[in-house]
């Protein structure tokens, strides 16, 4: 199989090393006028091309409503187009003209962003077309940038803003057809293992259900309680493996904070270190399995679109942040020793206050703010050789799911009924299983983490915060390590949580993922070479 992961654009002669995991990643170069084109991937990514173009697809495609980056040639321009939802960020450097997949590639002066950073902080990655850094910019949704002595972004008419878009109420029937169609599609041109990470959700068990092979299927699940083969995620995932006799593995999460540097390597400043469980996941995935020739399906976002009321009501600026909830990965403005305008916030809030006003349209809008922080569920897995594919991100599908009756899609009922009359309503079954979620607190107060340099970072943020996290995450004694289990048990989290009680914690470690990105980005030296 062959697949296009990333690519640089630039005037510099690069050798980008791009292999992180060590599986055989390619990369060839293309020259259009005074431009290198670095491009990186699986198989024999020069075939990789579909009338004329580039394409970062899967299956391979030249269309912009699925996932995918096209990349063409026009005279001595260069054009770089991206999908309806921006699921695979781009970046550029319009001063040095340069565009990568990679933020790290762009980044040569490193002069701070004020509101970028502020933005960073508070959403917990970048937001707005605006990194930390002031020169380096990232692709908005359904945009066309053209390189040649310098980079232009353009944006295209939004298809969800169409009269169209929202004027029918689909058959949640038809939608599943739409579905399966699309799996099966995908299914018929592929060959080898289907790689889903099963938590035995709706989306993963969606996916388990319309895969029509199930002898393709190899399911993979790790748990989140302190006991991860006690975990609800992990006796969900068994039980749709036995209802469909297919291959099925838990994979036990021990030290994920280690890949720290190498999930630097690939997202740079664009977000806060955040899913290194994941390259822990496929690591040890992969230590048992060769997947060289399988292919990977995604459930990434499919709840967005499935139910109604997903996301906060947005009725000024401020309320923007309820778009990009980080699950409190964040840093409070408090800490932040600079103002922000918040001029990047409040022109989106301007373009955008009419349509916020529409549950449906605002889903789109808040995965098209979220999808520069969640794309890694889509890239990690291809770092790792599996070409990824997913119905959820394919617009139709997204807008026929959408336009399902309020009424059947608040509390997800149309697929609560879809999965009884399979027999997969697990939550009927009494499975016996742990709902704590742990994971997070375990793995990392059993880990020794590298210290904020606070004389580099007190420039930005409090000095005394920056102290207070490095001596949090380095000493937690018996009273707060005992705390800390009681706020995990829910009966008793909900008592000490109106007694103001908190995992400062944890607390510390969101701030540390945020400060130490950041940190990382100012002191980076491997851009440049």
């Amino acid at each position: 199989m062959n697949k296009i992961i990333g690519f640089l654009i630039t005037k510099e002669n690069r050798s980008p090393e791009v292999d992180f995991f060590d599986v055989g990643i390619k990369t060839i170069v293309v020259k259009h006028g005074h431009h290198n084109i670095y491009l990186w991937g699986i198989g024999d990514i020069e075939l990789h091309k579909i009338n004329g173009k580039y394409s970062l697809s899967f299956p391979l495609n030249d269309g912009l409503l699925d996932r995918n980056i096209l990349i063409s040639f026009e005279g001595d321009n260069i054009i770089v187009e991206n999908d309806w939802l921006g699921s695979i960020p781009v970046f550029y450097n319009q001063k040095e003209n340069i565009v990568s997949t990679l933020s790290n590639f762009c980044l040569r002066d490193k002069k701070i962003h004020e509101e970028g950073l502020s933005n960073f902080c508070e959403f917990g990655y970048s937001v707005f077309e605006q990194t930390i850094f002031a020169d380096v910019k990232f692709m908005r949704y359904y945009s066309t940038l053209t390189i040649s002595d310098h980079a232009e972004i353009e944006y295209k008419e939004d298809p969800v803003l169409d009269d169209s878009f929202l004027a029918d109420v689909s058959d949640e029937n038809d939608v599943i057809d739409l579905m399966q169609k699309y799996i099966t599609d995908v299914e018929s041109v592929t060959v080898g293992d289907i790689v889903i990470p099963t938590s035995g959700g709706y989306d993963s068990r969606m996916l388990n259900h319309l895969v029509k092979d199930k002898k393709r299927i190899r399911s993979f699940t790790y748990g989140v309680s302190e006991d991860q083969s006690q975990s609800h995620e992990v006796a969900h995932a068994k039980k749709i493996s036995e209802i469909y006799n297919t291959k099925w593995e838990q994979i036990e999460l021990k030290e994920y904070h280690k890949y720290i540097d190498k999930w630097y390597k690939i997202y740079g400043f664009s977000t806060h270190l955040h899913g290194m469980y994941h390259i822990e996941f496929y690591k040890n995935i992969s230590k048992g399995h060769d997947f060289s020739g399988s292919s990977f399906l995604s459930g990434i976002i499919g709840d967005a679109w499935a139910e109604l009321g997903k996301f906060d009501e947005i009725e000024n600026y401020h309320d923007i942040i309820n778009l990009g909830y980080a699950h409190g990965m964040s840093l409070d403005l408090k800490y932040l020793n600079l103002q922000s305008n918040e001029k990047l916030k409040k022109e989106y809030y301007k373009r955008n206050c009419e349509y916020l006003k529409n549950d449906k349209i605002k889903s789109i809008l808040a995965m098209r703010v979220k999808l520069i922080l969640l794309s890694y569920l889509t890239q990690i897995p291809e770092y790792f050789g599996m070409p990824v594919w997913t119905p959820f991100l394919n617009f139709d599908i997204v807008k026929a799911t959408l336009n399902i009756s309020d009424e059947r899609r608040k509390n997800r009922v149309w697929e609560k009924d879809f999965f009884a009359r399979f027999g997969l309503n697990l939550e009927e079954m009494d499975l016996k299983s742990d709902k704590n979620n742990d994971l997070n607190y375990e793995v990392a107060r059993k880990t020794r983490f590298e210290p904020i340099d606070a004389d580099k970072m007190k420039k930005y943020i409090d000095e005394n915060r920056l102290v207070q996290i490095n001596k949090l995450l380095d000493n937690t004694n018996l009273y707060q390590s005992l705390q800390n289990k009681l706020l995990h048990v829910p009966k008793i989290r909900g008592v000490l949580q109106l007694c103001g009680v908190k995992n400062k914690f944890l607390r510390a470690l969101y701030d540390y993922c945020v400060v130490k990105a950041i940190e990382k980005g100012i002191k980076d030296t491997q851009s440049y070479t």
